[in-house]
Order: structure tokens, then sequence, then C-alpha cells
């Protein structure tokens, strides 16, 4: 498959929809600051990852914890399990951290639970960002009601910050031109990772939406014109050093959302109690346990 160029990626995958904060009683604004905790797990073990998770969600809701989290698994990359965590500002996550370790009990239990998880995975890292609200545009989308979420992470070369932002503007300035309503979030990451980072939030219903995406590409540039989509591609080659796309499916069973946020759409985001394995059939014969009677045995 031919390879994209770092300007056709951005462009098609801006199909995006702002991610608000997990606890939120309805579709609002993004969250102002996004807290990601990325856990790369060990080949084979994500039905086990997943277990250990969920004694997470269980110590949270003992604790009737106020702060809820959403939990994703990568469907394209490494293979990842991503928390996502929005707070109003940075004094609101210090507080949550402090109210945290003030709890003996809850931190006693993560404590626990950390390091059984470890031993299923090979890294973590825990990034922080800020949303770029000059960058991001349109209205909310519920989350309750999506199913996937697409991560633009564009690393942009030391100094070239405007170059990232000025083409995000071009291509929004052309959706409006279109009359495409296109509502998306950038955030910027402030610690974490090697910077200047941007990325955009991209949740969708269906994978279809991406099929979407690509065919309405070409009605974009149209609206670009010759002069921009000209200044996008020296823009996308002068400032960008790396572009990664990725697809993330939602894990309801990993994630700790409030009451509200799982009412409108409690189907997906209740999680369904595990099937239990069928008993062995008895052979003819056998006593209680399967083995064979004192009195068939030779």
């Amino acid at each position: 498959m031919k390879k994209l160029s770092l300007y056709s990626t951005l462009l098609v995958s801006l199909v995006a929809f702002p991610l608000r904060a997990a606890e939120s009683p309805g579709p609002n604004p993004p969250p102002k600051v996004l807290q990601i905790y990325r856990e790369e797990v060990k080949a084979g073990k994500g039905a086990a990852h997943v277990k250990v998770e969920k004694g997470f969600v269980a110590a949270m809701a003992r604790a009737n914890w106020p702060t809820h989290y959403l939990a994703m698994t990568a469907v394209t990359g490494p293979s990842e399990a991503w928390f996502l965590t929005g707070y109003p500002s940075f004094a609101a996550w210090e507080k949550d951290r402090d109210d945290t370790d003030k709890n003996t009990a809850l931190t006693a239990e993560l404590d626990r639970l950390v390091e059984k998880d470890g031993e299923l995975l090979t890294n973590g890292r825990s990034l922080v960002a800020f949303l770029r609200e000059d960058l991001s545009a349109g209205g909310p989308v519920d989350i309750a009601k999506m199913r996937y979420f697409r991560l633009l992470t564009c690393r942009v070369r030391q100094g070239h910050d405007s170059d990232f932002q000025d083409t995000v503007k071009i291509v929004r300035s052309a959706y409006e031109k279109a009359k495409i309503e296109l509502p998306w979030a950038v955030y910027q990451i402030s610690g974490g990772m090697p910077g200047p980072t941007f990325m955009l939030l991209l949740p969708m219903k269906s994978l279809s939406e991406i099929d979407a995406a690509i065919a309405r590409a070409g009605t974009i540039r149209e609206a670009e014109g010759p002069e921009n989509e000209k200044a996008l591609a020296k823009l996308a080659s002068d400032g960008f050093a790396t572009v990664e796309n990725n697809v993330f499916a939602f894990s309801p069973a990993m994630s700790y959302p409030s009451k509200e946020f799982v009412a409108r759409d409690s189907e997906f985001w209740t999680p369904k109690p595990e099937a239990k394995p069928a008993a062995p059939a008895k052979k003819a014969g056998a006593g209680p346990n399967g083995a064979a009677k004192p009195a068939d045995k030779k």
C-alpha cells in the first residue's frame, strides 16, 4: 500500500470529536487537562491484564472515588492499553493525587494491584496534556456513544510549533468553506514525552468514519485551493518530525466511568458477567468428582 505523506495523513485524519471528562453528566467541551497512562502489555497477556485492571475498577468503586477514567486498547500499533482522565485544571489533577495518597486503604489496595499488574507489562508511561482551544473546533460529542478512538500524534521539530498551528488553522478554514461540520480537539503534551508534541483525539462510532474521511479529502483540498495546498505541504515538510496514526477500541471492562455516563449507553458500558465454563461430562459409573467408583477399580 502506498505511503501517505505527513500532510495527507493529517488531512485524512481530521475527523475528530472532542474528548470530554468521563464523569460529566452530558456532552460538554473537552477537559482542559488530560492525564494519560500508557501501559505496554506483554504479548499474549491481554486477557490476564484485563482481569487485573478489573481489580482497579473494583477498588475505585468500593472507595466511591469521584474521579473517573476511560480505558482503551490498541487495535493498531504496539500492544498497549491507555487510561484517560480529564480534569478542569492542573490544580484539580494535583488535588486528586493528594487525596489518593491520603486514603491509606485505597493506596494499599492500588499498590498491591500495581505490583500484580507489573508482571504483565513491559513498560508504562504517564503523560499530561493541556487543551489547545485555539486549534480545536466544533461542539461536543457524547463520548458514551463512541466505540473507538483514533489518535494522531504529531511530533514537531524544535522551533516549528507555528507550522503545526498554521496547518491546523488552514485545514479548519477549508472545512468551514466546504460547509462540513468537523468538531475536533487538539492537546499539547506538557510532560511525559519529547516535545513539542500535539495529539488530535478522534472518537468514532464506527471504523466506517475513516472511509468517510478518505472520501471527502478531495473536497477539502478543493476548498483549500492550490496555494494553501502547496503551503500545507511545505509546513508539514519543514515542521513535522513524525506523525503517528493509531486506532484504539474503548474497553468497558477496564474503565471506571460515572453512573450518569454509563446510563447514556448502558448496554455497551456495563460489562457482561463472564460465562462459567461448562462442567465436563461425567463418565458412566463415575463418582461425584468424576473418578471411578471404588467398586469399578481393577
